[in-house]
């Protein structure tokens, strides 16, 4: 029987910059990557600086080729991608706040950023190369059992030019698999369970928000500064990012809270 990390192409390696996605890749380059099998990594210009010098070891260290794609609009107003580079990378939101501009604040029921940011650059890469369809191999656990439901059903239903991999999920990887793995790597990423990669994602719950911007708060103008040009909020079930900081613990502890995922 062949091992779920032996990946046929065509095929998309969707590397998320995160400990999870990366130990997958690990598992994939172990197994052989196929010339037609590509990683490619999405950054909307909100990735924590931790993310990007992770994304930028493993293309050094494991000496393979990542695809940095990033979300445009050009002078008529129409989306495009652009690949970059670990140096040339956006680290100031610019791609998010240009997909802002053009459509307002995405929200937890119109979560369209993960679509335009993530999703088609990654698409619009793939297609600029010439392959029709394809496989999107994507790091979701063994113990995430919600998520590999979901992105299943929504596999089965699909009718983009893509199917869902999941192999992680598929040889039982769990999160302490993961940790063990980094545990003993010479370097890692660096970020606190709590933090993860889009620096103040609105799909975090308060508490997480609100510690963050205790810990680091240059990371908040960025969020209030798009509330506050928009006139609007990124979630009308919660305070803003304004309030969040200066607000008291009026939320549940962090170990209660569930976290943000761009892939689901």
């Amino acid at each position: 029987m062949s091992s779920p990390f032996e990946i046929d192409g065509p095929a998309v390696i969707s590397f998320s910059g995160g400990r999870t996605s990366g130990y997958m890749l690990w598992w994939i380059l172990n197994h052989g990557l196929r010339p037609d099998v590509h990683v490619l990594f999405a950054n909307t210009g909100k990735e924590r600086p931790e993310t990007l010098r992770f994304v930028h070891e493993i293309e050094m260290r494991w000496n393979v080729p990542i695809h940095w794609v990033e979300y445009r609009r050009d002078a008529g107003g129409a989306a495009y991608m652009e690949e970059v580079t670990y140096s040339t990378a956006s680290r100031d939101g610019e791609p998010f706040e240009a997909l802002i501009t053009s459509r307002g604040l995405p929200n937890p029921v119109f979560r369209f950023c993960t679509q335009e940011l993530k999703i088609r650059p990654m698409r619009d890469w793939m297609r600029g190369r010439g392959y029709e369809h394809w496989t999107n191999v994507v790091g979701i656990r063994a113990d995430e059992p919600r998520r590999v439901s979901k992105m299943r059903e929504a596999d089965a239903l699909r009718r983009e030019r893509w199917n869902i991999a999941l192999p992680l999920a598929d040889a039982g990887i769990t999160e302490a698999n993961v940790m063990v793995f980094w545990g003993v790597q010479r370097f890692d990423l660096h970020l606190k369970p709590h933090e993860g990669n889009c620096d103040l994602c609105f799909l975090k719950a308060p508490k997480k928000r609100q510690q963050i911007m205790r810990d680091r708060p240059d990371l908040g103008v960025w969020w209030m500064a798009q509330e506050a040009r928009t006139g609007s909020r990124f979630r009308k079930d919660t305070p803003g990012y304004d309030e969040l900081l200066d607000q008291g613990d009026l939320f549940a502890p962090l170990g209660e809270l569930q976290e943000c995922f761009c892939h689901d």
